[in-house]
């Protein structure tokens, strides 16, 4: 049997081998229409672009495969400071207390209030929390139950795969 590395892809590599692919894909069927329209089956013109559209596919794979045996750290991600996030994410306010906290934007965790959350796009919802450790305020992205104290809802989704906690001055 023979010996093979083992690779992990991520999103962005499958993206970039995909558009790869299909460029390629492209320039095969243009070559290979125009090799048809010369009615010559020894046309070994066409034979050698076809052999260069594979190689250079060949060429793409491995590139995609070295960057990804070997890729470059990820930095983290700066913290967000409120100010930021709700320019960045744009809270929406609550319509059904006109005297909510948070600038009209908070929701409380029951009731009416909560079944709106529990209505919205989960990506969009924020829990505030209290810090166990007596830090203060954050909020955390989702729909979260410990030291809760409200929600907020969002215009725009966090697209994150992990939670994130923006600090509360």
């Amino acid at each position: 049997m023979d010996d093979f590395d083992m690779i992990t892809l991520t999103d962005i590599h499958l993206q970039r081998l995909h558009a790869e692919a299909k460029r390629l894909a492209e320039d095969a069927d243009r070559r290979l229409a125009t090799a048809l329209d010369s009615d010559d089956p020894d046309d070994w013109d066409a034979w050698k672009e076809a052999d260069g559209i594979a190689t250079g596919f060949k060429l793409a794979l491995q590139e995609v495969a070295r960057e990804a045996a070997d890729p470059e750290p990820t930095p983290p991600a700066p913290a967000l400071s409120y100010d930021d996030w709700r320019d960045a994410y744009r809270p929406v306010r609550n319509t059904i207390r006109k005297d909510a906290p948070f600038d009209g934007c908070m929701f409380e965790t029951f009731g009416p209030e909560l079944d709106a959350v529990r209505a919205a796009d989960p990506a969009c919802v924020w829990t505030l929390v209290s810090s166990d450790d007596d830090d203060g305020l954050c909020l955390l992205s989702g729909f979260h139950f410990v030291n809760r104290l409200g929600y907020l809802i969002t215009e725009r989704p966090w697209k994150g795969a992990e939670s994130v906690e923006i600090a509360l001055d």
